[in-house]
């Protein structure tokens, strides 16, 4: 596999990441799913599947770069990935009739 596919392969495992981390969240649940918050279950799930995401980015980034670069790339993808949930969940909190 091409450097650019694992490249935009780690994206979106990191985007999908910090999306989990952030569905393990009360507020953001309800913002997303709805009024029922999440079960101790659902959020322990979130939770490890973000970390599995976001481990499996950096091996994706290891595998399409040198470890060192690796290094690099990876926090910058993680800040990126961050800030596009970070930016949807204000978007679509402001979209929702009163919130």
């Amino acid at each position: 596999m091409s450097d650019a596919a694992l490249s935009a392969l780690a994206f979106v495992s990191a985007l999908a990441g910090m999306a989990a981390f952030a569905l393990s969240n009360d507020i953001h649940w309800r913002q997303l799913l709805g009024a029922t918050p999440p079960t101790k279950f659902r959020r322990a799930a979130c939770k490890i599947a973000g970390a599995a995401l976001l481990g499996l980015s950096f091996l994706l980034c290891a595998q399409a770069d040198p470890v060192s670069m690796a290094m690099l790339v990876w926090p910058m993808l993680l800040g990126v990935a961050g800030a596009i949930v970070a930016a949807f969940l204000t978007v679509h909190a402001r979209k929702r009739p009163g919130s």
